[in-house]
């Protein structure tokens, strides 16, 4: 027979539980968008920061980093191959933890002291420090620490673990899913 009918209440209700499974769907995208992103801003900087060696040595020398002879071509190096494999979705999440530990130096070591010098009050130093490049990096590295590459990833096709394919092995060994 046909479908009983439905106020409209309860088929918005219908509706409203559709919409997660639906978006469940596309849980790959975000994650792809954002390793592109930020694979590329690590890649680019890299290049630049290669391409002039000399300019960030010495800006190395000038923050007092040690060794900023070997310090600087060394994270341009994991700056440049961490962009290239944040891209692919090539070891995702140890790639992102090393990366924002190079992130965190930099916060450390010039964004953190250079806004504390201009902003002396705690409110303007947070407010400024939250907006910069590499606080934010930071947080969106560490996001791809925790939920993986997601499935259009090099990770995903050797058999890496991804946030998505977690759940889905949770829901399959669910009983009466």
């Amino acid at each position: 027979m046909g479908r009983p009918y439905l106020d409209g209440t309860a088929r918005f209700h219908l509706f409203y539980r559709r919409i997660p499974k639906s978006l469940d769907r596309l849980n790959w995208l975000p994650n792809t968008l954002l390793r592109l992103s930020v694979g590329f801003m690590f890649f680019s900087g890299a290049v630049a920061k290669l391409s002039d060696i000399r300019k960030f040595t010495a800006m190395f020398n000038s923050l007092g980093i040690p060794v900023a002879t070997l310090a600087a071509p060394a994270v341009a190096g994991i700056e440049l191959v961490g962009g290239i494999a944040l891209m692919l979705g090539f070891a995702t999440r140890p790639v992102s933890l090393v990366l924002a530990a190079d992130m965190a130096g930099a916060l450390a070591t010039d964004v953190g002291p250079n806004l504390a010098q201009k902003y002396p009050r705690v409110w303007d130093l947070l407010s400024n420090l939250f907006y910069s490049s590499e606080w934010l990096l930071t947080g969106l590295l560490l996001w791809l620490v925790c939920v993986g590459p997601g499935y259009a990833s090099v990770d995903a096709l050797i058999g890496g673990h991804t946030a998505a394919s977690a759940s889905e092995l949770k829901r399959r060994s669910t009983p009466g899913t």
